[in-house]
């Protein structure tokens, strides 16, 4: 049975008025938890890692607190419910108890450093383990040795907001230590009970009264991908079963929700219903509120504050799952300003700084890392585009996330090689929550050139992997044996869609949905309109729990020898996996009405085949992606993929050139596969990227906006050192940050003309731009702005004419359209001057 959120643990109404002088406006809430286990962590609460044994101790905002036990048993030992962790309870699922306790052992709580006065505190009671047979009892409560609390009974598998809890008053005084003593009641007043141990989840320092206050907000606390894109957001909660009315506090700055009145800018006003409609919000700011409840007597009891952000794409043509990754938005700006490996102005210093943060490069070229770089602080935005001549290339050792959430990577070239004598992958989005890379290529790497398992709300898009080494001395296999693999993908979920994997032996793609904590089948993945070509032995295989297949052109090449694109294997494990195949062309072997041609069923791992229907007629979810025919989409993908700007490196021009053609330039030289190296060698090294350096008066304070840009929109270029306003300011009102306009500017397709005269662009240029589209393409007007944009008679250029007088930023859009009617359109960014 779960204890109701009532004042139901011998404490009366008038304990709890007098305590509401003790309510923090940011109360110190603590979970307790298990070592290791990173699927129990309640969020917005500290952690404490409780070690088993005689007792345990941590600091937490300059507060001192230790776990101890008095009595017999072993010491203090921590226990954990991983079904509930499953459902979604994170605090009430773990928590601390006496290894081998019975009536007369103790559980003590020791606080120090506490501010002298009126405190409160309210400690959670839920059992995690099936004890209907062997019944735990109550419990007893002590503070200071003065008895607060008797029989109160622990909830039985409850979630986070069922938990029982007690909630209690104390004073503290200076220099003397607090100590909360949990008892197991004795037997003559809980006889029924089989067991008597303590659980103890977690706790909050000075918070008011779960059954006083305002609980489940919607949007829930920390959503900073609330979906506001149609319908007016409504704010709603589960109000107190004594709450009359509602006061409503909303505001961008905690610290002034937090300590708001009535008399406060940030007081909305009172409310009798549970629901608050605060009209359009901005997506580029963090939204805090706080509900406090009144009830029939005029108590007014503090809510907590709480937090959401609504979603916005995370740059014009973000798709798929991990659209909404917020990146750097609305943080620091960060130059990389040299090419070095480690040190002030390098790369590795710009990803493991702290906080949002936008990483700009005044410099571009070769980056030779001397170990990996893993990304591991959220919020972070890497702008490849924002480099001078080619770009920037990474090499030796890989970068890719660890666990950051909300990251953006756009423009990146990583090309390890195996000059690092190990076995290395190139980018990957491990563990990772809302994340998106966009237009990056991968290549030579030795072990999966991407991964991404155990991450929830990604994509993939626009990204070239390739010419993954193949016998190239991979740590798990004998020498000399092939492996070459492109990626092992997971996510829940996971979107990989206009994607071109060329010249790779293997796992393309590998669906690596993975297991839950209960042992069942994981991963929903979404692959749409991916172009592979020349794998090996293995297309796409593996396994996960949903998969949308849709659209994909499987091109074979010379080195072949596999004709199915997805073999879903089985393993046997409980669950189920299943696909949608639809849409998927191999030419010469299947097309759009003979999918059961492209698609097969096996076993591994000594499972039989599954007794469900494998293959399904409809798609798990949508795609959130534009999607075209398979064979459309080869065109447009072939037209705009991987780190293309500043500008495509040779090693991309040539993959996407062999994939048009159906060639291979080299072979393996261990293996003597077409197109498969074994060493980066094979395929002629790294192209020596020149080493460009952005002059100072590029960007005179540092803001990420160069001075150009900035003169031209009315900011100011010369702010003061760490002055982001200009940057993270709106001021076309388009939803988008002025730095995340120039970042968006910068990832198009863009170049100067004089002002005040015509400038040609023959169509071998914006061939370029198109150059899937190879059937007799002929090219029209879409639109222009700032100039006017006409075809030659000759058919054979365009030419954009400025306004009169104009000096800016102009474009035009144009559109080709080959023989079977498929068309693309792109726009050309152009600066005036």
């Amino acid at each position: 049975m779960h204890l109701p959120r009532s004042l139901a643990f011998g404490l009366t109404l008038s304990a709890l008025l007098s305590s509401a002088s003790a309510q923090s406006a940011t109360p110190l809430k603590v979970d307790f938890s298990i070592p290791g286990r990173s699927d129990a962590i309640a969020p917005h609460f500290n952690q404490w890692p409780v070690k088993n044994g005689a007792s345990d101790e941590k600091e937490i905002a300059g507060l001192s607190f230790k776990l101890t036990h008095r009595g017999p048993g072993k010491g203090i030992a921590t226990t954990w419910w991983k079904f509930g962790a499953l459902e979604g309870s994170r605090m009430a699922v773990d928590g601390v108890t006496l290894d081998n306790g019975d009536t007369t052992s103790v559980l003590e709580l020791r606080m120090r450093g506490l501010t002298p006065g009126p405190h409160t505190l309210v400690t959670y009671h839920n059992i995690s383990e099936d004890d209907s047979k062997n019944p735990y009892g109550k419990i007893d409560i002590a503070i200071n040795g003065t008895a607060q609390i008797s029989g109160l009974t622990p909830s039985r598998r409850a979630t986070d907001e069922t938990a029982a809890f007690a909630y209690l008053t104390f004073n503290a005084t200076a220099g003397q230590e607090v100590v909360i003593a949990f008892t197991p009641s004795p037997a003559s007043a809980d006889p029924s009970a089989k067991r008597r141990n303590i659980i103890l989840n977690g706790f909050e320092l000075d918070a008011s009264s779960p059954a006083l206050r305002a609980r489940q907000p919607s949007p829930a606390h920390g959503d900073y991908h609330t979906d506001a894109d149609t319908a007016p957001l409504s704010l709603t909660w589960v109000p107190a079963a004594s709450a009359v009315t509602h006061h409503v506090y909303l505001g961008t700055s905690l610290e002034a929700v937090a300590n708001a009145t009535p008399q406060s800018p940030e007081y909305r006003g009172p409310v009798s219903k549970p629901a608050f409609s605060p009209g359009a919000l901005s997506p580029l700011v963090r939204h805090f509120w706080r509900i406090d409840e009144v009830d029939a007597a005029g108590l007014v009891t503090r809510g907590e504050v709480w937090s959401f952000q609504p979603r916005r794409v995370a740059f014009p043509g973000a798709e798929g799952y991990g659209r909404f990754a917020l990146g750097g938005r609305g943080g620091r700006v960060i130059e990389v300003t040299n090419l070095n490996d480690s040190g002030p102005g390098s790369l590795r210093a710009a990803v493991e700084a702290d906080g949002p943060r936008t990483v700009v490069f005044t410099v571009s070229g070769l980056i030779t890392l001397e170990s990996k770089l893993p990304v591991r602080n959220p919020f972070i935005t890497i702008a490849g585009q924002t480099a001078p001549g080619k770009g920037i290339t990474i090499r030796k050792y890989n970068l890719g996330l660890l666990g950051a959430h909300d990251s953006i990577i756009r423009h990146l070239r990583v090309r390890p090689g195996n000059i690092a004598g190990v076995t290395l992958d190139g980018m990957g989005m491990a563990g990772t929550d809302h994340a998106i890379f966009d237009h990056c290529s991968i290549s030579w790497t030795i072990d999966e050139s991407f991964s991404s398992r155990g991450a929830k709300n990604i994509t993939l898009q626009r990204t070239l992997i390739s010419e993954a080494l193949n016998a190239a001395g991979h740590k798990n296999y004998e020498a000399g044996k092939p492996h070459g693999f492109a990626a092992s993908i997971g996510g829940d979920i996971g979107s990989f869609h206009h994607n071109l994997l060329a010249h790779n032996y293997g796992r393309n793609w590998s669906l690596a949905g993975g297991l839950g904590a209960g042992g069942a089948f994981t991963g929903r993945l979404d692959i749409t309109n991916n172009v592979v070509y020349n794998w090996g032995r293995r297309a796409t295989d593996g396994g996960a729990h949903e998969v949308n297949f849709v659209n994909n052109y499987y091109k074979p090449g010379a080195a072949t020898t596999m004709f199915y694109a997805l073999n879903a294997q089985y393993g046997g494990f409980p669950g189920t996996q299943r696909y949608y195949f639809a849409g998927n062309v191999m030419p010469g072997k299947f097309d759009e009405k003979s999918q059961k041609k492209g698609r097969m069923v096996s076993t591994e791992l000594g499972a039989k085949m599954p007794t469900y229907e494998v293959y399904v007629d409809q798609p798990f979810f949508p795609s959130h992606v534009t999607t075209q025919s398979a064979r459309h989409a080869y065109k447009v993908v072939l037209s705009d993929v991987g780190a293309n700007a500043p500008a495509l490196d040779n090693h991309d021009t040539r993959m996407i050139s062999e994939t048009l053609a159906g060639t291979y330039s080299f072979k393996g030289s261990k293996t003597g596969l077409p197109g498969m190296p074994d060493t980066q060698v094979d395929s002629g090294g790294w192209e020596a990227l020149p080493e460009i350096r952005r002059d100072a008066s590029w960007d005179t304070d540092h803001d990420g906006l160069p001075d150009w840009w900035e003169k031209l929109h009315g900011s100011n270029p010369a702010s003061p050192a760490n002055d982001y306003s200009d940057s993270n300011a709106d001021r076309d009102a388009n939803g988008f940050t002025d730095l995340e306009d120039y970042l968006a500017w910068m990832a198009t397709p863009r170049t100067s003309i004089p002002a005040g005269q015509p400038t040609e662009l023959p169509f071998s240029i914006l061939s370029n731009l198109t150059a899937g589209f190879t059937d007799k393409p002929v090219f029209t007007v879409a639109s222009a702005k700032n100039g006017e944009l006409v075809i030659l008679p000759d058919g054979k250029a365009a030419r954009f004419t400025p306004a009169p007088g104009f000096t800016g930023l102009a474009s035009f859009t144009f559109t080709v359209t080959d023989a079977e009617g498929d068309s693309l359109t792109r726009t050309v960014n152009l600066l005036v001057q």
